[in-house]
């Protein structure tokens, strides 16, 4: 009986081969997914992540004119009600019934929010033709909840019980300053392949792929990688380190007393940054979206075909050298006249003037 379902899963791989699928233009796809985001923002607590998406839902409604029916939000929210709550009047009152929150505490939680709310964004575009948004908040736990999902199934015990045992165990031996995370060592990487499983291709990979919006909030975790784009700031976002290559956009928000900055750390589709901004008593996607705009009008932004080329490392090719005539005709001189007629240049925007958003 072995041999046989063993037999039958070796026909099914050799008969990939004979399967064919279907390709989608990728002009058709550029265009499909122009205009939705995946955005990443992060900060220490306090620094205005919840803040920065629910100002989001004023600049739809003041700027893109959304009606209500054509807005839905789902809010995957791990971290106490309260946090959220005390923001509720943030939401514009046309859109208070447009948005749904699914509190979550465990790994399997999470897989069954997320699947819900993906099914429930599919029907509202099949009905209305726009893309719904999609908000995780504190990235980080969900990397947790992989962790705690992998010991309750390899193990029978969560990883706080795991731990608490392991440590017990480690600390027996003083001559061995060991801590509880090397508790999971073991051959092949021990069993982090296995949880970034849970965690990536099972969870945000599948979340990367999909077309709806996207937007995650981060906590800081202190940075020591050199070659990262977060040494300068000395932090990144917190949760599983590769995180920062599934988003288009990453924006951290800090502040200094009264005062609230927003910076970019990345802005998939541009070849600048904007530096640093005053964010304070105003709407920071707002400010945001503004700055890019601006960016786009000095001529930073590569078109989507450029960009999804640029990830797909394909090269374009090299222009043609025009070839200079070896004898030039002579330069005519201008007339009195024409020299009269001609208009002073109309002075170019400064790079410096996209920061005064």
């Amino acid at each position: 009986m072995a041999e046989k379902k063993e037999a039958v899963k070796q026909d099914d791989v050799s008969n990939l081969w004979n399967q064919r699928a279907t390709s989608i233009p990728i002009s058709t796809y550029a265009k499909e997914t122009a205009d939705t985001e995946k955005i990443l923002v992060f900060s220490e607590t306090g620094g205005g992540k919840t803040h920065f998406y629910l100002q989001l839902l004023q600049y739809l409604k003041d700027v893109k004119k959304i009606p209500k029916e054509e807005l839905k939000m789902f809010i995957i929210f791990p971290d106490r009600p309260q946090g959220i709550v005390k923001l509720y009047g943030l939401i514009p009152k046309e859109y208070r019934d447009c948005i749904d929150i699914f509190p979550v505490g465990t790994y399997e939680e999470t897989i069954k929010a997320t699947a819900t709310a993906v099914e429930a964004l599919e029907k509202h575009y099949k009905e209305t033709g726009r893309y719904g948004w999609l908000v995780f908040e504190l990235i980080e736990n969900y990397w947790t909840f992989s962790q705690d999902y992998f010991c309750r199934e390899a193990y029978g015990t969560s990883m706080a019980e795991f731990f608490a045992q392991m440590q017990s165990i480690s600390s027996k031996d003083r001559a061995e300053k060991r801590t509880a995370y090397e508790a999971f060592a073991g051959p092949f990487g021990g069993p982090w392949p296995i949880i970034k499983f849970f965690h990536n291709f099972n969870w945000i990979d599948k979340v990367k792929r999909m077309p709806y919006n996207v937007v995650f909030t981060s906590e800081l975790k202190e940075e020591d990688n050199k070659d990262s784009i977060f040494s300068d700031l000395g932090y990144r976002p917190a949760g599983e380190k590769h995180t920062q290559h599934k988003v288009d956009t990453i924006v951290y928000l800090t502040h200094k007393g009264n005062t609230f900055l927003m910076k970019p750390f990345k802005l998939t589709g541009f070849r600048r940054l904007y530096s640093q901004l005053d964010v304070t008593d105003k709407n920071p996607y707002q400010v945001h979206k503004d700055a890019l705009a601006k960016l786009e009008k000095m001529g930073h932004k590569v078109s989507k075909m450029d960009d999804i080329e640029k990830q797909a490392n394909i090269k374009p090719p090299k222009p043609k050298k025009e070839e200079k005539p070896t004898n030039p005709p002579p330069e005519k001189e201008e007339t009195k006249e024409e020299v009269k007629e001609k208009k002073p240049e109309e002075p170019k925007e400064s790079e410096e003037e996209v920061w005064e958003v």
